[in-house]
């Protein structure tokens, strides 16, 4: 009976030996499949590398005749509309690149009652 167990036992561990090398097995097997895929991408960067390399640069040529283009070309002018009601033009109006060319000024404790309303100061949970 022990040496019918003792049989047992062994093929029991024979049998989950030979699963986790079926598993690992194809483990190595999908990592070098991987490896392989890896090493053609590789090579053919390597190539692509090294036709662009030995092709004459016609990019910066191409820069260089639309550059001129643009200088021999004579420049228009654009005039802003403004299509806001009479109502709503109070002051003069700026582009964004105006506005956004103006400085940052930081406001330090100059502030006026009138500046944020009172709630905003003294919140107190839910109203």
């Amino acid at each position: 009976m022990e040496q019918q167990m003792d049989a047992f036992t062994q093929r029991r561990f024979e049998l989950m030996i030979e699963m986790a090398t079926k598993k690992l097995q194809q483990e190595v097997a999908a990592l070098n499949e991987h490896m392989a895929s890896l090493n053609a991408e590789m090579g053919s960067l390597k190539s692509q590398v090294s036709r662009m390399q030995f092709q004459p640069q016609t990019h910066a040529v191409q820069r260089t005749l639309t550059a001129e283009n643009e200088d021999t070309q004579p420049k228009k002018e654009v005039k802003i509309v403004d299509c806001r009601p009479e109502a709503e033009r109070k002051q003069e109006f700026k582009s964004g690149a105006a506005r956004n060319s103006e400085p940052i000024k930081p406001r330090y404790g100059d502030y006026q009652p009138d500046d944020v309303s009172i709630d905003k100061f003294f919140y107190f949970g839910r109203k």
